[in-house]
């Protein structure tokens, strides 16, 4: 909870402290097609993926001409698919995401680029007669490398696609010799609130 508190006064003292005029305010939500990579050994192993969701905030604060730094919050459901004496079970991961981005503007269109640092808020299994809470066995934290495009009307509205790709280990105390990474594609819109 500290970690989250501190990254929350670093968006706000970023908004604070660049220059109005240049910002940029709006709301975003999608849908996510995650799935979790398993790496060891000289191998890779890619879980089947599932659809979540993500919805939050985000600010576009200028820095120079086209260019703008983007930290956005928000909520985001990763996690897997996979069989389990053959029944179908959903991994649902939720996280805290926070993404601090350089993005290039112009025209209505974006590309945007930066680390991204998540708080897992509950993590279980679900499935037929299937219901674990699993959030003890992961990390409290995870850290991604984000990159995208996007595209806004002049009347505010926009869509945006991004890859999401997990870069530390998730699991917690893992001594299997092997890591568990999120893999994650977004695809949603987005809605500017205030612009220049």
């Amino acid at each position: 909870m500290k970690k989250l508190f501190l990254a929350i006064s670093f968006l706000a003292i970023s908004i604070i402290t660049v220059d109005a005029q240049n910002n940029r305010f709006g709301l975003k939500a999608g849908i996510n097609s995650s799935s979790l990579k398993t790496t060891g050994s000289g191998a890779t192993f890619t879980s089947d993926s599932k659809i979540g969701f993500y919805a939050g905030a985000f600010a576009q604060l200028g820095v120079a001409q086209y260019f703008a730094v983007q930290p956005e919050i928000m909520y985001s459901l990763l996690g897997a698919r996979y069989k389990y004496l053959n029944v179908t079970v959903n991994r649902n991961l939720s996280y805290i995401s926070i993404p601090v981005l350089l993005s290039y503007v112009k025209d209505g269109l974006s590309i945007v680029a930066g680390p991204q640092i998540s708080f897992l808020v509950a993590a279980n299994d679900k499935g037929t007669n299937i219901s674990n809470d699993i959030k003890s066995q992961f990390q409290t934290t995870e850290i991604a490398g984000i990159v995208g495009a996007g595209y806004t009307t002049l009347g505010g509205f926009g869509f945006d696609a991004r890859y999401h790709l997990g870069l530390s280990d998730i699991v917690k105390d893992n001594s299997s010799g092997y890591k568990l990474k999120n893999n994650n594609f977004q695809f949603g819109v987005h809605y500017i609130l205030h612009h220049y």
